[in-house]
């Protein structure tokens, strides 16, 4: 990641601390509209713990390392409900078009894409290795 892009996602840090929730909350709504069968993987509202991962993500950018335990939680949260690498580009199109709602300038969101399927990556990765475990066992 460039040094751009992580002055461009440091930009952001006001906004998702001030309206973060607000954004993924409308992210899930769209997600729920244009995919109803992904309801089933979240059994509760998750749009505060999103929107907190999205401002530690932005307030960590230069030690994403420390990050490291929230993400294998997560990777293993995703595995419980089912989660399948398929289903980010889902997850992206939807925070895509909330933050396009928000006004999000456009040089912020195509930051957010480029971090969003880093961390995108290292899950898949993260999840892929769980799910071989639980094939083995």
């Amino acid at each position: 990641m460039n040094e751009s892009v992580k002055s461009r996602i440091k930009k952001s840090i006001p906004f998702l601390s001030s309206s973060g929730v607000e954004l993924t909350s409308r992210m899930y709504e769209i997600l729920f509209e244009e995919n109803p069968e992904l309801r089933s993987l979240f059994e509760s509202d998750n749009s505060r713990k999103l929107a907190g991962a999205l401002l530690a993500v932005a307030q960590n950018l230069e030690r994403l390392n420390i990050l490291e335990a929230a993400l294998n939680k997560m990777a293993l949260s995703h595995v419980k409900a089912g989660v399948k690498p398929e289903h980010y580009e889902k997850v992206w199109k939807a925070l895509h078009k909330a933050m396009i709602e928000f006004g999000v300038e456009d040089e912020i969101i195509e930051a957010w894409k480029e971090v969003y399927y880093l961390l995108a990556d290292a899950l898949i990765k993260k999840e892929e290795r769980l799910y071989t475990c639980l094939a083995q066992s």
